[in-house]
């Protein structure tokens, strides 16, 4: 077995943002039976990462998400892997189902959820709550994220400004407030807005959440106050905001003592590096053992879309672990030929025939006959796919963090020294492996973060290392459009086979 959680040292964590569909779909071959591949000693049971024994490679932590989750505590039998996990071996954050609500995926009557009596939205509130205390260690307040407001998605919910979602998204915290049990699950205060006059202000009016004075005075009881922060939004790609946020918060004495901050939807290899620099200055001046951490649901999303991971590459211009088009062809139905990309625990076991099981003929799972072009895959061909790519994505977030570590003592570089040309691919080259920027960075996290430096000494430091700090960030300046909410992939999708691969899928599948 690959133990993943032993080689994750004191690196930043990556989250795998489960998918429902993985979790179900396990459950459902173990209670209905399958095929089982040749080289499954295991069988689909190995499949679950979270278990510590009988697995083909074991990792300790992920994020679920209530947007999918079976909220109704008295029909748990379809999660296992969440529900049944070893509570003392495992940590699952659970994401509050924020994005869900703004898309639609969960419905809510946005013209009476402002109304801080609203039942329905007092009674959504209430499920998440109580689903997040019964099955995460760590989980996020409900916000309502300032995109509902926003195109496309105000016209699914109707919300026309940010005070809206801001307001609903104070009426969820003081339900959490009044209605959370201290210490069954510890809590992510969440930061959000869409440029920096809202970051702001939406921090001003959610930090004392966060405050133990506040909420012995407002609740009376200050073990209410939140453990941790979830950073979105404009915050947790942008890296000026990101810093500004922790010095905020430092500021205001509400990082002594916190054990979280999460960046949420965010799966970059170069930020992996980044966000382990600010958690080693975190743990050495604020708070000795607060982790961070990102997710990206991109090992689920795209094996969904018939793409796979092939390998990672670390170069001195890019971090990368780079997707194609996955094998898919119905000649290969019975073949026993190994598959490649055998990197991985998962596809090591596999034959091209375990993923190409069906051929023109056979029925699919609504009973009709395949067609001569489509999809050689059955359900399981995807959980095989999934399981690969999660595994390449933990390693690949590991193997940057090491070579970073090793570089930061094989070079010496500092942050004065980094040159905006683009002209010359070269300028800022000193690794093999390694993007100078992640080196550059870290020199910079070690002065920004020490608490040496007056809090207007270290803004002040930010905003003349601006040029540095815009090459770490992604995405727009602000949230203006749809796009500015996903963090760009790392491959090009091939759309004939995501076409016909998600077809296959039929709604089922869930990000």
């Amino acid at each position: 077995m690959y133990d993943l959680g032993k080689t994750q040292k004191d690196y930043a964590l990556y989250l795998p943002a489960i998918s429902s569909f993985y979790v179900k779909q396990l459950e459902k071959i173990a209670k209905d039976g399958g095929r089982v591949p040749e080289g499954f000693e295991l069988g689909h049971e190995g499949m679950d990462f979270l278990k510590d024994k009988d697995t083909y490679y074991h990792y300790p932590w992920g994020l679920y998400s209530a947007g999918h989750a079976q909220l109704d505590l008295t029909k748990l039998d379809g999660e296992p892997m969440i529900t049944d996990r070893d509570r003392n071996k495992t940590m699952i954050l659970g994401d509050s189902g924020g994005f869900q609500i703004a898309t639609g995926v969960i419905k809510m009557d946005w013209a009476n959820a402002i109304n801080p009596d609203d039942p329905a939205r007092i009674e959504l509130v209430d499920k998440i709550l109580k689903w997040e205390e019964e099955q995460c260690d760590w989980a996020m307040t409900l916000d309502v994220p300032p995109f509902a407001a926003f195109p496309p998605f105000n016209k699914k919910t109707g919300l026309e400004t940010f005070e809206q979602t801001m307001t609903i998204s104070l009426y969820n915290l003081d339900y959490y407030m009044k209605n959370r049990t201290p210490g069954k699950c510890k809590f992510l205060n969440v930061m959000s807005g869409v440029d920096q006059p809202t970051c702001d202000e939406w921090y001003e009016n959610v930090k004392n959440f966060s405050d133990p004075k506040f909420c012995q005075e407002a609740y009376g009881n200050s073990e209410l106050a939140l453990e941790g922060y979830a950073f979105a939004d404009l915050q947790k790609r942008n890296m000026r905001m990101a810093l500004r946020r922790i010095l905020k918060l430092r500021e205001d004495g509400l990082l002594k003592d916190k054990g979280w901050i999460h960046f949420l939807g965010t799966g970059k290899l170069d930020w992996a590096c980044y966000l382990t620099s600010i958690q080693r200055m975190l743990r050495k001046h604020d708070s000795p053992e607060i982790c961070l951490s990102m997710d990206a649901a991109s090992p689920f999303v795209n094996s969904a879309y018939g793409s796979t991971y092939t390998h990672n590459s670390f170069h001195p211009k890019k971090f990368s672990y780079l997707m194609d088009r996955a094998i898919d062809n119905q000649a290969l139905k019975g073949s026993d030929m190994p598959m490649p990309f055998a990197h991985s625990p998962i596809m090591s076991r596999l034959t091209a025939g375990d993923i190409c099981a069906m051929a023109e003929g056979d029925l699919d799972k609504n009973g009709k006959p395949k067609g001569p072009d489509s999809t050689s895959w059955d359900t399981q061909s995807y959980l095989y796919y999934m399981g690969h790519s999660v595994y390449n994505h933990i390693t690949a977030v590991q193997e940057a963090n090491r070579l970073a570590d090793v570089e930061k003592y094989r070079t010496n570089v500092h942050y004065s020294d980094f040159i905006k040309d683009k002209s010359s691919g070269k300028s800022n080259e000193f690794s093999p492996y390694v993007p100078a920027k992640a080196l550059y960075f870290d020199s910079f996290c070690q002065e920004v973060l020490d608490p040496k430096l007056s809090i207007d000494e270290a803004y002040d430091l930010i905003e003349k290392n601006i040029k540095l700090l815009d090459e770490l960030s992604f995405g727009a300046k602000t949230n203006a459009g749809f796009g500015a909410f996903f963090e760009e992939e790392e491959f090009d999708m091939d759309d004939d086979v995501g076409a016909k691969t998600h077809d296959i899928m039929s709604g089922d599948f869930e990000a």
